[in-house]
């Protein structure tokens, strides 16, 4: 009798395996409860397991640049996508900031060689500009620099070497500081020896000023911290930093000095600064801020890499890059955009994941980000 039984029950687990296999020869899929059937064409998995994602288009019109197609000629406005201008500003070339949101812009007119009419828009309504200061015949604006709070402009004015209805003046160059929403304007410190200001960056809260003081080199010579009460102080700068090459983000402070070191300092203080060299043999072309973060876009040899502002480990974010000079990022941080040919042409680069593109590009020269959001 157990003999019959045990007989039986191989047959029946016999006849369950040749099912089985029946049907994975016929191509099904066993499913447990609670599973998904198996896809025949499964989606490609990243590292960590998750379905890859196509990434969007890397350009936006919801960011656009201010560029000049001639040194006479109007500075335009155009998008990311499109190198057609959308709109015009007065004057030739251009001179001015962008806030850091990318919305507003400052700008002096340059019109018949003379620049005495600094001037404010929102991008998103550029016809709807609004004066700020008109100068004498005798001075021009050299320079302009949004407060970190974007309710002040930090203007550098210097002497225009013409001779004007009152006594004329000699060389000078003299930061003064904007009030937007009252357009009031007053002057914090002067220069009368020749060098000029290259003005950094403008704290609102502790209300102070940060500026270069180069000379005729183009290269620092000093450190200028200036309150808002005119009262300054100044500290001597090592050689080799030029003056262009100095930009804030908020109270800190970046410049390159001799094409091989980054420097970092604030804007209360160039005496406690952080060097941050590149590797022997290879030359940084350019530094910017990344916004929002604590990073620094670099643009070293053929390659951009992001560097901490405090130290640490560098990220390459793209390598094998043509040769370049210069570097814009986008106002938000999510591109960075490499330009080659004085500006004339451009590759956009993705800080996060390193995929670039061309920028559509029409013979005129990139001066900064802007955005229309």
């Amino acid at each position: 009798m157990r003999e019959r039984d045990a007989q039986a029950l191989i047959f029946w687990i016999g006849l369950l395996v040749v099912i089985v296999l029946l049907a994975g020869l016929a191509g099904g899929s066993v499913v447990l409860r609670g599973e998904t059937p198996a896809s025949r064409t499964p989606p490609t998995l990243s590292s960590g397991g998750s379905p890859l994602v196509q990434p969007g288009p890397l350009l936006s019109d919801s960011r656009g640049f201010i560029a000049v197609p001639a040194k006479s000629a109007p500075a335009q406005l155009r998008r990311e996508t499109d190198a057609t201008p959308i709109s015009v500003l007065r004057g030739q070339g251009f001179i001015g900031a962008v806030s850091g949101t990318g919305r507003r812009v400052a700008y002096w007119v340059t019109s018949d060689a003379a620049t005495r009419e600094l001037r404010v828009f929102d991008v998103t309504a550029p016809d709807q500009d609004t004066s700020l200061a008109t100068l004498p015949e005798t001075e021009r604006g050299a320079a302009a620099v949004w407060s970190s709070d974007r309710t002040g402009v930090l203007a550098v004015v210097e002497s225009s070497g013409r001779a004007g209805t009152a006594e004329g003046t000699g060389p000078f160059s003299a930061l003064r500081v904007v009030d937007t929403p009252t357009r009031s304007i007053h002057e914090i410190s002067r220069l009368t020896d020749g060098s000029q200001f290259w003005p950094a960056g403008w704290d609102r809260t502790s209300r102070l000023v940060g500026a270069c003081v180069y000379g005729a080199d183009g290269m620092g010579i000093a450190w200028a911290v200036v309150g808002e009460d005119a009262v300054s102080g100044r500290v001597p700068m090592e050689g080799g930093i030029p003056a262009l090459s100095i930009l804030a983000s908020g109270n800190d402070v970046v410049g390159v000095q001799n094409g091989s070191v980054i420097r970092v300092w604030t804007l209360a203080s160039y005496t406690q600064h952080l060097e941050f060299g590149a590797a022997s043999g290879e030359r940084i072309a350019a530094a910017r801020w990344r916004p929002s973060t604590d990073q620094i876009v670099v643009l070293v040899a053929d390659r951009l890499e992001l560097w901490p502002k405090g130290g640490g480990d560098r990220r390459i974010v793209a390598q094998g890059l043509p040769i370049a000079k210069d570097l814009l990022v986008s106002s938000e941080g999510a591109l960075a955009f490499v330009m080659f040919d004085g500006g004339l042409s451009a590759t956009a680069v993705d800080l996060g994941n390193g995929r670039t593109t061309p920028l559509p590009m029409s013979g005129s020269r990139l001066v900064a980000p802007i955005s229309f959001r």
